[in-house]
């Protein structure tokens, strides 16, 4: 009895011993027949996934959490930095899944996130993107608000006579937009609310009320020429422009500015530091039997620049834009102011 046990014993040793040789074979037998992916650098995947885009493999990638990371990050690359989204749209069906790979003697490539994001993106930003994700939503900016100029009779002095009495200040206003992007490039924008933050401080100028003796000079003539320089040649520049709009704040040439804009424009385009603001404080004074192309013409509430002949050159108002008329048109003129010379 015995000795039969041991030879069971025995029996069943060896037919385990098989078992395990013949699991080693098979084992080594899938390793070498089991297809895989290969990354760059060589490292096997043997379960990547693929990214699809209808239904059409895109590329692989070597897990399913760096699928779905390389979707959203190429969304978030998209998305406005700071921006409120309303909506995300694709137009193609986007999925990860795992992919079933073929045997085959040259083994697919696996693509690292980066390497898969980088291929997307410029993919999308060619004439035939792979999809294109539309974002809606909404943007803020600050913006400054300019100050205005406000005026107060000054019984104290004579009329004509302006004197500062404070200065001005800017304020500041939120603006919003809402706009739409393709694939990171806005297609349209629309301003849709503005909230003021801080108030614009208006300037204070004080003009006389006092009349004049029949003596009294009525302009200002203190003061000293900016720079060297030929106005005619800033007023041929500034005559490029006749026709083009007028805009309140503004300080382009070509999509617009206002009165004192159109000045500053002008004269700091040929390097002279004529101020925003205050324009009538600068420069040498003249009078206007001594008018020069290129000086500066001052009337209540507006800006021009002299032309020669009787004309000047000025951003009037929104109705017309940049036009030339005669010296007069926009009122009494206060001041006329030499910038050059």
């Amino acid at each position: 009895m015995v000795k039969t046990l041991k030879e069971h014993t025995k029996t069943i040793i060896a037919i385990m011993a098989g078992i395990i040789v013949l699991l080693g074979g098979f084992i080594i037998y899938q390793q070498i027949t089991q297809p895989y992916a290969v990354y760059a650098n060589g490292d096997k995947v043997t379960k990547p996934y693929a990214i699809t885009v209808n239904g059409e493999d895109i590329l692989l990638v070597g897990d399913e959490e760096t699928a779905e990371g390389v979707v959203t990050e190429v969304m978030e690359n998209y998305t406005p930095e700071g921006a409120q989204v309303n909506s995300i749209t694709v137009d193609k069906h986007i999925q990860v899944k795992s992919k079933k790979l073929e045997k085959s003697e040259v083994p697919e490539t696996v693509l690292t996130k980066e390497e898969a994001v980088n291929y997307i993106m410029d993919k999308n930003d060619s004439d035939e993107p792979i999809f294109s994700v539309t974002v809606s939503a909404d943007t803020g900016s600050i913006e400054a608000v300019k100050a205005g100029v406000a005026y107060e009779d000054n019984d104290e002095d004579y009329e004509g006579n302006l004197s500062l009495k404070s200065e001005g200040k800017s304020g500041s206003q939120v603006v919003t937009d809402e706009i739409t992007c393709v694939n990171g490039k806005i297609l349209t924008q629309e301003e849709v609310n503005t909230k003021i933050v801080q108030d614009a401080i208006d300037e204070i100028i004080l003009q006389g009320t006092k009349e004049r003796p029949a003596d009294t000079v009525f302009q200002d003539y203190s003061g000293e020429a900016m720079a060297e320089g030929d106005g005619q040649t800033v007023v041929n520049f500034g005559r490029q422009f006749l026709g083009n709009p007028y805009r309140w704040g503004g300080t382009s040439l070509t999509n617009g500015c206002d009165c004192s804009g159109y000045i500053y424009a002008l004269y700091n385009h040929f390097g002279v530091p004529v101020p925003r603001m205050g324009i009538y404080r600068v420069g040498r004074g003249v009078s206007l039997a001594e008018a020069k192309p290129g000086d500066v013409v001052y009337y209540p509430g507006h800006y021009a620049m002299y032309a020669g002949n009787g004309k000047i050159i000025h951003a009037y108002n929104s109705r017309v834009g940049i036009v030339e008329s005669n010296v007069h048109a926009p009122g009494t003129i206060l001041s006329v102011r030499r910038i050059v010379e």
